[in-house]
């Protein structure tokens, strides 16, 4: 499990261990354990325990403990227990005995995967994604170090160090101009020009891969993976990336290259995916990280998050973004009961302000920015202006 250690701060240091070290209670049991998200958390503990340089990081581990100080042989031994523990959520599926990828065995799924995403999977990812074709971001942070020396993963981060090292992000002066269309995201990837990268922005579930997408449920992400190949890519992410169990850092996102979007089972388009989720504000405690108590902390660390979003479109642009078309829209204002006008002037923070070196607004940095949403649009419309 890559640490980016350089990357990390203590914030980042207290979330993992938020979850890591989480109550036994009913209503955390369901939230970090249920998908073996702290099974991730846990490992990730252990990797920066093994990982060079890691004294601050070791220091903050202590600082965020709940006691004065961690006990490693309890961490150990607690990760050991539930490496040996089945997923609850599989133990429900009835797949005890199916092992890791459980999910693309069982047989009682909603039609719409049997008939629609496993043929389609079959058909291109049988063998999964390769690893270069999927990352994980922590925070803003790592993204924007990618350049530095020794300030990156070596296996998957390849591709956006060279990308952003060969035009940095100054040179980057395109149009960048915001358009909305109220139209199903599985439609609307097939209205770019043929020619264009597509980077997709998936209002994902973060302690479940797909949220509820193997019992037919029918939100954004979903509707993402019924109509592309995307849920092996998640799958893949879960297995090989968090050891088994699946979550999203607080401050960061999963980007995965590649994805392929089908329309009608013929016409097909790639896609990037920007894998993110808000903050669950709605009370029901489906998302993994307890919301901050006070709208003004909610809303200062949602645009951290923010700016890892745009942060992962940028470094993993073909060329100079001169062509790329990046696809967002109301993210976490569903289910989890996200403000639609806090959104929408997050989006118009980030976008038009400077970011990754950039020397003026960063949508310059892409060709166009579309905001996507089966909804009304129109908060977003009067809160983002194409300005210089």
């Amino acid at each position: 499990m890559f640490v980016p250690g350089h990357s990390l701060h203590k914030v980042d240091i207290c979330s993992v261990m938020s979850i890591a070290l989480a109550p036994a209670d009913k209503f955390w049991t369901k939230r970090v354990d249920y998908h073996q998200s702290r099974r991730t958390m846990l490992k990730f503990l252990l990797s920066i325990r093994s990982s060079r340089d890691n004294r601050q990081l070791l220091d903050w581990i202590d600082e965020c403990a709940p006691s004065s100080q961690i006990n490693w042989n309890v961490i150990e031994k607690h990760y050991i227990q539930l490496q040996n523990t089945i997923e609850p959520y599989q133990v429900l599926h009835n797949a005890n005995n199916l092992g890791i990828y459980w999910e693309m065995k069982i047989k009682n799924v909603a039609n719409i995967v049997a008939s629609q995403s496993r043929p389609y999977i079959a058909r291109y990812r049988n063998s999964g994604f390769r690893p270069d074709e999927l990352k994980i971001y922590w925070n803003y942070k790592q993204i924007r170090d990618i350049i530095k020396d020794s300030s990156y993963n070596p296996v998957t981060d390849i591709d956006a160090r060279k990308a952003l090292l060969k035009v940095p992000v100054n040179q980057r002066k395109h149009t960048g101009t915001f358009h909305f269309v109220e139209s199903g995201i599985q439609n609307v990837v097939f209205q770019v020009p043929k020619g264009k990268q597509i980077i997709v922005l998936d209002f994902a579930d973060e302690r479940m891969p797909g949220g509820y997408f193997i019992d037919g449920a029918q939100t954004q992400e979903e509707v993402i993976l019924y109509n592309s190949d995307g849920y092996r890519a998640l799958l893949d992410l879960k297995y090989t990336m968090m050891d088994g169990g699946f979550m999203l850092p607080e401050f960061g996102v999963a980007y995965v290259k590649r994805v392929r979007f089908f329309l009608d089972g013929k016409e097909e388009r790639i896609t990037d995916l920007i894998v993110a989720a808000c903050y669950d504000v709605s009370g029901t405690g489906e998302g993994l990280y307890k919301p901050p108590s006070n709208k003004h902390e909610i809303r200062a660390r949602t645009l951290q998050k923010f700016h890892a979003i745009i942060a992962s479109a940028v470094a993993n642009t073909d060329g100079t973004g001169k062509d790329t078309y990046l696809l967002l829209g109301p993210i976490g204002t569903g289910a989890f009961g996200n403000s639609e006008e806090m959104i929408a002037q997050l989006f118009n923070e980030v976008l038009n302000n400077p970011l990754m070196g950039s020397t003026g607004p960063i949508r310059h940095a892409f060709e166009k920015i579309w905001f996507v949403s089966t909804g009304n649009l129109n908060i977003f419309r009067q809160v983002l202006k194409n300005t210089t």
